[in-house]
């Protein structure tokens, strides 16, 4: 059955005051005022970008998870007076090392989740910062969230943990936008990916790495209703079906197929059945059964098993 989420990007527009004495006390105040201008859209979900530890918080100021502080306490604030979850940056302290994470919360200002950052650059490592130790997915209300960090898309190790996951929105807190691997990590990983960068381009991805609304120099916060109801497929076999499903479905089934790759995304709009009811109904096969099918039909061509 269809599940729309409302998410937002938030741009970080604070670089300019790396390194001034007050950078702290102003992204702390502007991120405040991000906050309080995006209460009553009705959202679900809100990505803050990387760009707020790394000005906001020297290692010196990493917060501790149990006992909070001035960060973590607009984040909870904000969740609780919007009934939103908060995918927050911050600085955080755990058994004497200090983390660049993301803090999961839900709209009841708990801390549900929080991702460390695996893939930490030479400069952070040498500033004292500590690597997390993989993939996280956090099973929330509105659904299975993951998280990565800047750095970390550059690395084909958690992404394949995050493939296995099978999360339905991951979240890029970043100072790095990552061009083209922005939409792998969404396509391999079958997820909606939402960006939240320190320039303009950062946005929300569907599970196709297609963009759904993107930074620019007239909307530092972009907003989709996402619907986290859907399958992606191989055209191979299924595509003849497509007719048929949207003759009987209307609109109440939504088929995307994106130029070049082969495959389509297909989201249940309705309350009466699921995307995957849908594929059992018509026999589709889902991408990643066929990707299967095909290694082992290879491998059995070849006389040997995998």
């Amino acid at each position: 059955m269809s599940k729309y989420v409302n998410v937002a990007s938030v741009l970080f527009e604070q670089e300019y005051l790396r390194g001034q004495k007050d950078a702290r006390k102003m992204v702390l105040k502007e991120t405040a005022k991000k906050l309080d201008s995006l209460k009553g859209y009705g959202l679900n979900l809100v990505v803050f970008s990387e760009g707020i530890e790394a000005i906001a918080q020297k290692i010196e100021d990493a917060e501790d998870i149990n006992d909070g502080g001035p960060l973590l306490d607009l984040y909870k604030s904000f969740a609780v007076a919007e009934g939103c979850h908060v995918a927050g940056s911050i600085k955080l302290v755990e058994n004497g090392r200090t983390y660049n994470s993301i803090a999961f919360i839900s709209p009841g200002g708990k801390i549900i989740g929080v991702y460390h950052k695996t893939n930490l650059t030479i400069g952070e490592i040498e500033s004292g910062t500590s690597p997390g130790l993989g993939a996280l997915c956090v099973d929330s209300e509105i659904g299975r969230l993951g998280g990565i960090i800047c750095f970390d898309l550059n690395f084909e190790d958690i992404r394949k943990q995050y493939a296995k996951m099978k999360p339905d929105i991951i979240v890029f807190p970043s100072m790095y936008h990552g061009g083209l691997m922005q939409e792998l990590w969404a396509y391999e990983c079958r997820s909606f990916f939402v960006s939240a960068l320190q320039f303009h381009g950062g946005g929300i991805l569907n599970p196709l790495g297609r963009p759904l609304a993107i930074t620019d120099r007239y909307h530092p916060v972009v907003k989709a209703k996402i619907n986290l109801d859907r399958i992606i497929v191989h055209l191979d076999f299924n595509q003849e079906k497509f007719d048929d499903i949207e003759k009987k479905y209307g609109d109440e089934v939504k088929i995307e197929i994106p130029p070049n790759i082969g495959s389509a995304l297909i989201y249940s709009q309705s309350e009466k059945r699921t995307a995957m009811k849908i594929a059992e109904e018509y026999g589709l096969e889902l991408l990643d059964d066929y990707f299967e099918r095909s290694l082992n039909a290879n491998a059995l061509k070849r006389g040997k098993k995998r």
